[in-house]
């Protein structure tokens, strides 16, 4: 990014990388950068916020993500990576659960294959107490996909254990835990999940 100074794109990669390693007032600055070089490009300034707000979540600074998610989908309802984003996080906070399972339901709409995005409406079904219907979008998404991602099991054992299954919550969990080790809040959940038999 230093050497490509004049680089939308090098900002944002910059802008990710430090967020993702928790540096995020130097994420946020090269946002700020980002936003100056992308001028009046719509597709640009949709990333930029995007990525601010997603900075902003991770910064556990809800109210301020949420404000900003807000701000970009007056500017454009028709982004689904941000209508997606947006849905996921509301269902993370239990917040307008029927605004995110609306939002995430058009998403698939359009983007029928796309597994992280069934993952999504999955899981505001999910928080939205509609088990059955999460149960069926996931197990859809664990038998069709060649990825294995540890939040696919992760959500399943969630899923599971709301249908008092068990023995089947804790394969998924340690499907999830194989896939991603640094995923240690499941070992709780096993030991719960366990303490019920």
């Amino acid at each position: 990014a230093t050497r490509f100074n004049r680089s939308f794109l090098a900002k944002m990669l910059y802008a990710t990388g430090a967020s993702e390693n928790k540096n995020y007032n130097v994420a946020l600055e090269e946002v700020r950068k980002a936003e100056i070089l992308a001028g009046d490009n719509e597709d640009m300034l949709m990333q930029v916020l995007s990525t601010r707000a997603d900075i902003y979540y991770r910064m556990k600074d809800y109210e301020k993500a949420f404000s900003i998610y807000e701000e970009a989908l007056i500017k454009n309802m028709e982004d689904f990576t941000l209508l997606n984003n947006y849905a996921y996080y509301l269902a993370e906070q239990n917040m307008k659960l029927k605004e995110a399972e609306r939002m995430a339901k058009k998403v698939i709409e359009n983007e029928k294959d796309n597994y992280t995005f069934l993952d999504t409406y999955a899981w505001v079904l999910y928080k939205r107490g509609k088990i059955r219907d999460a149960e069926k979008i996931m197990q859809r998404i664990i038998d069709n996909t060649e990825n294995k991602d540890a939040e696919f099991y992760e959500h399943m054992g969630f899923i599971k254990m709301k249908r008092r299954e068990c023995e089947s919550a804790v394969e998924n969990w340690e499907m999830a835990l194989k896939i991603d080790s640094t995923k240690v809040e499941l070992f709780k959940e096993i030991e719960k999940c366990r303490g019920r038999k």
